[in-house]
């Protein structure tokens, strides 16, 4: 119920954007602008659930690149949707009895955020907003005192397919086609199904891009 109403309320936000641009448009003077973008994330899963054990996971170094429009709503707000290929994903790593093992997990995403911006000067705006994320693909490697155990794991059957998130965050406008944008982002729902029994394993985390708006 919360995916869908996650959903439900970013398809209606979008409805109403899309039905007072024209009037947002003739009021300020600006036009609507489209844009690429590429950057970093570092994300983490939350916490492992290992014979009965949580392990808190550690951050991993990401990948992200998508596509991006600013739809201005008067002349303070805007609608600023995306399309964003993600790398989420995270690691584990304990050490027993003087053996360590690690646990390292590349889940790729389509993120689609619905977010609306704040535009607390020209150059900077505050944005936040729901987000779904579709499944792409993911990889898991296990670990053994710093060498690989088998092969790479790549079955998606235990991970959720779709997720209900949110994000937030700040965008500065360089000159007037680029910009940086930094950002806070979840998923309220776990990425694996229910019956993996990983009930606090959810992404989240931190990502930095630069944008160029044509």
């Amino acid at each position: 119920m919360k995916k869908l109403f996650i959903i439900a309320l970013g398809l209606t936000t979008f409805s109403l954007a899309l039905q007072t641009e024209v009037k947002a448009q003739a009021a300020s003077g600006d036009q609507i602008r489209f844009g690429i973008k590429a950057g970093a994330n570092l994300t983490k899963v939350g916490e492992f659930n290992f014979l009965d054990t949580y392990y808190d996971s550690k951050h991993k170094v990401g990948f992200q690149a998508g596509v991006y429009a600013d739809i201005p709503l008067g002349s303070s707000f805007a609608f600023l949707p995306e399309a964003t290929f993600t790398q989420k994903g995270g690691k584990v790593e304990e050490t027993v009895l003087g053996t360590t093992g690690k646990i390292e997990t590349t889940i790729n995403y389509l993120d689609i955020p619905f977010m609306i911006g704040y535009r607390a000067t020209p150059e900077l705006t505050i944005f936040a907003g729901p987000q779904v994320s579709f499944l792409l693909s993911q990889k898991t490697a296990l670990y053994e005192d710093g060498e690989q155990q088998g092969d790479d794991i790549t079955d998606t059957d235990n991970f959720r397919k779709s997720l209900a998130g949110a994000a937030a965050g700040l965008g500065y406008r360089i000159g007037d086609n680029l910009n940086i944008n930094a950002r806070y982002m979840m998923d309220f729902q776990e990425a694996a199904k229910d019956n993996v029994e990983q009930d606090r394993m959810k992404n989240s985390g931190f990502a930095l891009s630069l944008g160029y708006s044509f």
